[in-house]
């Protein structure tokens, strides 16, 4: 294994394509802006920035950043990737790859992109005012690893998947953050969701066509419509001790089939706490306060409520009212749940 000194002036994909960079090896690239797109056709390279001042500028005319085609191993960390026309970084094929505390802002469609490419590992980046965050398409792209990820104030989703036939993507202490549309809109089977976070997106977290997923542990506040959404097409949901409060809409929205909502506490959201339009849910142990205009809507079929406790909102409290003082403001003050009759 070689350690490989490079500056902007270095032709990357050149210098990957050549003799003198081999598997295991590792670029250093001392920073300094570069403005390139950098192809890597082989495994097991790693690409380290030496600095925080590492910046890959597109200039709003290169397509990409980097792209990694059907290759395994490869590790890109710590680089300020902005202004690109298409994505920040692609993933193309391939596994096992590793994207590490990257920036990526600025990108006209995608930060990050994988398509049929599994057992990845997207940790601890940060992605702002691109199209989509983060997204997976495509059947291969299952068995990945997306964890600690913030994106915020993205023009499409925060975090996407968008086939059916994807599946056991884990998505860990994530952060969505005032994005225009979903913080989260994900498709597939035996996903899981832990201790994630959607705050002031227009949708908090949409879970689509699938099966078998969990969610355990997430937090979703501010959505302008919906704050949890299990879809038509999705069955045999469970979702555990999350959190869904002063959403405009349902703090949880349930078309799914045979689903298990256990410890969630729904509060302050302004159209149901959970309005199940779904069959055959089991709705038990949930804390449900001041949802109006009720804490649980049934419209379904077949769904089982058992010891749920509600509270219903005190005398001048409202969801509005809570929210904006609480949350909006950031009010510390132990009074502020109590509502006012100002």
């Amino acid at each position: 294994m070689a350690v490989i000194n490079i500056t902007p002036l270095t032709d990357i994909t050149a210098l990957i394509a050549s003799d003198s960079v081999n598997e295991g090896d590792v670029i250093l690239l001392e920073e300094g802006t570069y403005f390139q797109t950098v192809l890597i056709p082989k495994n097991n390279i790693r690409l380290v920035a030496k600095g925080p001042k590492v910046i890959f500028d597109g200039r709003s005319t290169l397509v990409a950043a980097f792209i990694l085609t059907n290759v395994t191993g490869v590790a890109i960390e710590g680089m300020h990737i902005k202004h690109y026309r298409v994505t920040g970084i692609e993933i193309d094929g391939g596994s096992g790859n590793r994207l590490i505390k990257n920036k990526i802002s600025n990108i006209l469609n995608i930060g990050i992109l994988i398509s049929d490419s599994g057992r990845n590992l997207i940790w601890n980046n940060e992605i702002s005012r691109c199209g989509d965050g983060i997204l997976l398409i495509s059947e291969g792209s299952s068995n990945n690893w997306i964890i600690d990820n913030t994106v915020k104030e993205c023009y499409d989703d925060g975090f996407e998947a968008v086939s059916a036939t994807l599946s056991s993507n884990a998505f860990i202490a994530n952060k969505a953050i005032k994005n225009r549309f979903t913080g989260f809109d994900i498709f597939g089977n035996n996903n899981l969701f832990l201790n994630n976070t959607s705050t002031d997106n227009n949708q908090g977290m949409l879970l689509n066509a699938g099966s078998s997923s969990v969610a355990i542990g997430n937090e979703i506040k501010g959505s302008k419509v919906d704050g949890y959404v299990v879809n038509f097409g999705c069955i045999n949901h469970f979702a555990g001790e999350n959190r869904s409060e002063c959403n405009r809409l349902a703090g949880i929205f349930d078309q799914g089939e045979n689903g298990m909502f256990l410890n969630n506490e729904v509060s302050y959201n302004s159209n149901s706490g959970f309005f199940l339009v779904s069959t055959g849910s089991l709705i038990k142990d949930n804390k449900l306060i001041c949802n109006i205009p009720q804490n649980i809507n049934d419209i379904g079929s077949d769904n089982s409520l058992i010891n749920n406790k509600e509270k219903p909102c005190e005398p001048c409290e409202s969801p509005g009212e809570v929210c904006d003082t609480c949350f909006d403001k950031k009010a510390d003050n132990s009074d502020c749940l109590k509502g006012r009759c100002e």
